[in-house]
């Protein structure tokens, strides 16, 4: 899975100015060190890493991935009634 992640926004949105006036770092992503970058681009993606494990448990998406199955199959086998029932009536032209 590909993720494009902005940091340019993140760093210049998100980042308080205080915060970034007390590290005395620039208020312009470009206008930073190739290692603040660095470092700046590290912490974003270990913090989105950590969110999105975080929100798809693995237990649940597996609990989730059957029921969808067996939903599927449910709904499956009562399409094939309505399609029995269809065949079986005549039309009504009214």
């Amino acid at each position: 899975m590909t993720t494009n992640i902005n940091y340019q926004q993140i760093f210049e949105e998100e980042v308080s100015g205080p915060v970034r006036d007390q590290l005395e770092l620039g208020n312009r992503f470009y206008e930073l060190t190739n290692e603040q970058r660095l470092f700046i681009e590290e912490l974003v993606e270990a913090g989105y890493q950590r969110a999105i494990e975080d929100a798809l448990d693995r237990d649940v998406l597996e609990e989730t991935a059957s029921l969808t199955v067996e939903m599927a199959g449910q709904l499956n086998g009562f399409a094939d009634l309505l399609r029995s029932y269809l065949n079986t009536t005549p039309v009504d032209d009214g």
